[in-house]
């Protein structure tokens, strides 16, 4: 076992643990695991890489790296594991099916489709924060690591980058109940994909370890890990809104970033103006 892997598992040994059962499934095959340790996120807190106690701009704007001894990275973002805001489970495991794993910790990811994000053999978990960055007034750009950067053409996407999704019931700052609405827009996914995503094809699976910053121009920055969207891993709708309720969302920007599947607004960004694809 890599000592680096031996050091994670001196500390979440002696941590609470949950026992979980998952579904790990590949391109050829699926089996049914169980797997025991601790949370991702009782992890970092332990380990002071976060607060036990965070703000929304924290939930929104953070994600860890977790990378494995043969390279490999995965990306999740805090809104995917902060209990506050999601109901998955990301352990940070050192036994499956009952016995010790052989090369010391997994990360385990329930809620994907394929299970890529699940690394063995963890020597590293770190964690990042994005700086504030405001982005520029005006009409939605997209940089970083694509093909075609430039401003968003909503009009050139594929019918199926379109959708409509239902935010669930969430509690916004001071404990305001926020009701579900529904939003229309386009897939974070689809956007990124129609400019064509610069992946190394040197690394396995590159794009789970990337993450897309999406950048308002008051100031605020949100992060969406690669394995969220990618729709052979979670899947996740997360869109770029354009209407709430059948109507045009003129009064947040025109366009606005919406995440429904997170119990807390952190991530429902209005005034969305930039979208950099990057490696975590």
């Amino acid at each position: 076992m890599d000592e680096r892997s031996a050091a994670i598992l001196e500390i979440i040994r002696t941590m609470p643990s949950k026992t979980i059962t998952a579904t790990m499934a590949n391109p050829k095959s699926s089996s049914v695991r169980t797997f025991k340790g601790p949370s991702l996120f009782d992890y970092a807190v332990a380990t002071k890489l976060f607060a036990a106690k965070m703000g929304g701009g924290t939930l929104a704007n953070s994600y860890f790296v977790v990378t494995a001894e043969d390279g490999v990275r995965s990306a999740v973002a805090l809104g995917e594991v902060w209990p506050n805001a999601s109901d998955k489970d990301v352990l940070v495991a050192y036994e499956q099916d009952g016995e010790a794993i052989r090369n010391g910790v997994r990360l385990v990811i329930t809620g994907d489709g394929l299970a890529g994000r699940s690394i063995g053999g963890v020597v590293s978990i770190d964690a990042a924060t994005v700086a504030a960055d405001p982005a520029p007034g005006g009409n939605l750009e997209l940089t970083g690591l694509v093909d075609r950067p430039g401003p968003v053409d909503f009009s050139a996407l594929p019918a199926d980058a379109y959708t409509e999704v239902t935010t669930v019931a969430a509690v916004g700052h001071g404990g305001t109940a926020i009701d579900p609405r529904t939003y229309g827009g386009y897939k974070l996914w689809s956007i990124l994909d129609h400019a064509g995503i610069q992946n190394d094809d040197t690394q396995h699976e590159d794009f789970i370890g990337k993450v897309v910053v999406a950048s308002s121009s008051d100031g605020h920055s949100v992060v969406i890990a690669g394995g969220e969207i990618e729709p052979r891993f979670m899947n996740g709708d997360a869109i770029i809104a354009t209407t709430r309720d059948g109507q045009p969302i003129g009064d947040e920007g025109g366009v606005r970033l919406m995440v429904p599947y997170d119990k807390k607004p952190g991530r429902w960004a209005k005034f969305i103006t930039r979208l950099e694809l990057r490696r975590a």
